[in-house]
């Protein structure tokens, strides 16, 4: 994976946060944050990695009715 395509990843993973915001699908978040997460760990951010990560399982438990 390259630079261009990280990035490309993570700005779609934005927008479909911001479309989260409106919603508040469970879904939408899991999936917005799993995009930031391939950009994140490209960029060798771990702490956005591990942020998004426990984000990631906190919405998957809600999504599953946890």
């Amino acid at each position: 994976m390259n630079h261009t395509t990280a990035t490309a990843i993570g700005y779609v993973g934005a927008i479909v946060m911001a479309i989260f915001s409106f919603t508040m699908l469970p879904a939408l978040a899991i999936l917005g944050l799993v995009l930031l997460t391939v950009q994140m760990v490209y960029s060798k951010i771990w702490n956005l990695v591990i942020l998004n990560l426990i984000s990631i399982g906190g919405f998957s438990a809600q999504f599953i009715g946890a």
